[in-house]
């Protein structure tokens, strides 16, 4: 079994390794990017601060629920503690974020350093009050940093220094495939200090809060910030972020795609683990199938920049197919983990879950190819001037989602077996419990897709009519 493992994780590298060297002959105006000074410096910038504040993300992930259950809490406890981080996420989120586009991306990128690494404090004790505040604290920092960077860069890329918004797009990608780059690492690290140093699930919160303050001291020392400031009210451009969310079909389309694909990401997070635990006995080492995923993010960024560089697909382009791949994915899950083909005797159950392993990969592949074009798009929509108001709100379905899975995962009827027993006790795994989260999968990311279409309709209609208005101007 950890054989054949360890050959799809070399299949993947070689892949990615061939992949990165093919991305490099397609890069949008590769020439001109490279002999750009301002693009080069700018982007590398971005990259750095960006790396700082993923990589320490990435350090505590595995090991928040694991922390949590050695001070003794039980899942429902754990529930209210996941619950409030993402509550906060979309109530504080959203008005930091309003903040943010009155006085500024760059305070919000330092402030992200500060919160996160008082998050990571709070887990030093067992007082769930204090957890809970850390859980808040932590809500807020996630929301800055997948709004506030990416923000802070489009701004000074786009109008500052007038750089071309294709560019985009490389920066957007790179940043992608250093993300699943630091993941690895970031669970190798936090495997050897928990497992093979023995300091404990603590020490992975612990190591973050230096990378965390280095990303704040270089935001304030290196980072640079030319924006205009919003000088209406933090509640004033919420107001006007919200009925620019429900009025504007762009927008409005574009983040029912992303609330649905990035909920079933959270929910794949929660099904991924349950599903190898039907194989019991022969369960495969967690950490050699995590590399694999991340290895699998890693070809689907390469796979969006050779696309788009060889002008084949466009950003829009690419959403459906992200979209569309996710879809078939889970519909493959669905019919496998099923009786539909073969029932859960001997060697068939091998079959079954080894079938969901692949088209995991796929499912991850397709998230590589889902977040640059997603962030580039949401570049092309979404006004400067409320740019981080409005990357908050519309995670707000997202958020409302995901609370109600959590829910319907840890408050279940004591007698059903959820997902938490499935991984603690020696029961035959509810299969029933799995399928349905795939057909949920599958229904989302469908819809998901089809709104994509959407979009693409939208977009393609709102760009000709201002080529009509420039027409008619000159």
């Amino acid at each position: 079994m950890d054989v054949m493992f360890l050959i799809v994780i070399i299949v993947l590298l070689t892949v990615a390794v061939i992949l990165f060297a093919v991305s490099k002959k397609y890069v949008v105006e590769k020439l001109k990017q490279e002999t750009n000074t301002d693009f080069q410096k700018l982007q590398r910038r971005y990259l750095i601060v960006y790396c700082l504040a993923c990589f320490a993300d990435w350090l505590q992930g595995p090991y928040v629920y694991k922390l949590y259950k050695q001070y003794g809490y039980n899942e429902g406890e754990i529930a209210v503690l996941f619950i409030t981080g993402t509550v906060s996420n979309s109530l504080f989120g959203t008005i930091t974020g309003a903040l943010a586009d009155i006085y500024g991306r760059k305070i919000l990128c330092v402030s992200y350093g500060i919160l996160y690494s008082g998050c990571c404090v709070t887990k030093m004790f067992g007082n769930f009050q204090l957890l809970l505040v850390g859980r808040m604290l932590g809500g807020i920092s996630t929301s800055i940093l997948y709004s506030a960077f990416d923000s802070w860069y489009i701004n000074e890329h786009v109008n500052y220094y007038k750089l071309p918004e294709e560019w985009l797009n490389n920066t957007f990608a790179k940043a992608t495939f250093f993300n699943a780059t630091l993941a690895i690492l970031a669970g190798l690290l936090s495997l050897f200090l928990v497992s093979v140093l023995e300091f404990g699930p603590v020490a992975p919160f612990v190591t973050a809060i230096p990378f965390l303050i280095t990303s704040s001291i270089y935001v304030m020392s290196v980072i640079n910030e030319h924006y205009v400031h919003n000088t209406k009210s933090a509640s004033a451009s919420v107001k006007k972020a919200i009925i620019l969310w429900m009025t504007n079909k762009n927008i409005f389309t574009l983040s029912v795609v992303q609330s649905l694909y990035e909920g079933v990401m959270y929910l794949f997070i929660f099904i991924w683990t349950p599903t190898f635990d039907v194989l019991k006995d022969s369960k495969p080492p967690l950490g050699l199938v995590f590399s694999s995923f991340m290895l699998a993010l890693m070809i689907g960024s390469k796979i969006y920049s050779i696309l788009l560089g060889n002008s084949f697909l466009d950003s829009k382009k690419q959403l459906q197919l992200a979209t569309f791949v996710a879809t078939f994915s889970f519909l493959v899950c669905s019919l496998a983990i099923s009786n539909i083909f073969f029932d859960y005797s001997g060697q068939q159950k091998y079959y079954k879950v080894m079938t969901c392993y692949f088209f995991f990969l796929l499912f991850e592949i397709s998230i590589g190819i889902y977040f640059p074009s997603m962030t580039y798009l949401k570049s092309q929509v979404i006004p400067e001037k409320i740019r981080v108001t409005i990357s908050n709100v519309i995670k707000i379905p997202s958020n409302v989602f995901i609370c109600l899975a959590l829910l319907w995962i840890y408050f279940k009827e004591p007698n059903e077996k959820n997902i938490i027993k499935i991984q603690e006790d020696d029961q035959e795994p509810n299969v029933d419990f799995i399928l349905t989260i795939f057909v949920v999968c599958f229904i989302a990311t469908l819809i998901t897709f089809i709104f994509s279409k959407i979009f693409s309709k939208f977009h393609s209609e709102t760009y000709k009519d201002i080529i009509k208005r420039h027409e008619i101007e000159v």
